[in-house]
């Protein structure tokens, strides 16, 4: 994310962008030894979660995809940031899913936090400890375990996934907390197809009052000694 963040250098919107890339970076990280360990995994070229779903994401989020966006689908994205909500009426589940790649999200570097979490991340139950059922869609791990060990549609309490498993998944709690942290006035997410528009405009706007404008001329050369 360095080089997508890189041109805002000096402004709050550097700080957000910084904040959401070690955010995601974290959750990765959290993530790998529970995936290592996980009795389920997502089938290749599933994508299923997506067809009927669209994120509701907050400010920050939003930034981080459109700088994605602006820096690796800039086109798209100025596409995108002349349409409004309005036009992606017709579109049922997330705007960006296209059900004819064999990858289907198309903003994968840049996507979402609830895209990051889903899946390979579990909450809390009454009891404080974490508890995770797997996506529906999932299918077992290639891997040796009790025969309970994976089942879809159940739900696995911490102390049975120690048992099991030898690790728990990161609880995504925390990390809804922390990107709630970097601006505790943004209260209310918006879809992504009202949010995207509206933050690649902002990122846009503040690129043209910090990008220097072109001289209109050459500089001319230095005097001969």
């Amino acid at each position: 994310m360095i080089k997508e963040a890189a041109k805002f250098t000096g402004t709050v919107i550097y700080d957000v962008l910084a904040a959401v890339d070690s955010l995601y970076n974290g959750i990765e990280a959290d993530q790998q030894t529970w995936k290592e360990k996980s009795p389920m995994q997502c089938p290749d070229g599933c994508g299923s979660c997506c067809v009927h779903f669209e994120p509701e994401v907050y400010e920050a989020e939003a930034l981080y995809l459109a700088a994605w966006m602006l820096e690796n689908q800039n086109e798209r994205a100025d596409r995108i940031a002349e349409m409004n909500g309005e036009y992606f009426a017709h579109r049922d589940g997330c705007i960006l899913f296209d059900p004819d790649s064999p990858y289907h999200c198309t903003v994968y570097g840049g996507r979402c936090l609830i895209c990051r979490l889903f899946g390979f991340s579990g909450d809390h139950g009454k009891d404080g400890l974490i508890r995770w059922k797997p996506c529906k869609y999932m299918q077992p791990a290639d891997k040796t375990f009790d025969a309970q060990a994976a089942q879809t549609g159940r739900q696995y309490g911490e102390e049975e996934m120690m048992r099991l498993f030898g690790a728990v998944p990161p609880y995504m709690g925390a990390a809804s907390s922390a990107l709630l942290a970097l601006n505790p006035d943004d209260t209310h997410p918006r879809p992504l197809r009202i949010a995207l528009p509206a933050a690649i405009r902002k990122l846009e706007m503040v690129l043209r009052f910090i990008t220097p404008p072109e001289p209109d001329c050459p500089s001319p050369r230095p005097l001969s000694a």
